[in-house]
């Protein structure tokens, strides 16, 4: 059994050393937050930081992340910190359509 420091918390996992990241977030810790979207590391759903580097969990394979600290969505949005990541979001969006979103 492998231990991850995710969230500020080790948990402990049984998965193949070769799994990705992605999956034993969601299948073994049930860290639903962070979404399977392309699996080539493109569109950016699977990024989860490691050792506060933005990382795509999608093709990260679990052994490698031994002793480094993650951080995913559920994590950020337990310590506040996702809501000043929205907020700034909202603010830097220049598509109309995301401010007609907004608008509504």
């Amino acid at each position: 059994m492998a231990v991850l420091n995710v969230n500020g918390k080790a948990l402990k996992h049984n998965a193949d050393p070769r799994t990705p990241l992605l999956w034993v977030l969601r299948e073994q810790l049930g860290l639903t937050g962070t979404k399977y979207g392309c699996g080539i590391a493109q569109c950016g759903a699977c990024t989860v930081h490691i050792d506060g580097v933005a990382t795509r969990s999608c093709q990260v394979p679990v052994n490698s992340v031994g002793g480094k600290k993650i951080t995913t969505i559920e994590g950020l949005a337990a310590n506040g910190k996702l809501n000043k990541i929205q907020a700034g979001l909202a603010r830097a969006t220049t598509c109309p359509s995301a401010a007609t979103a907004r608008a509504a």
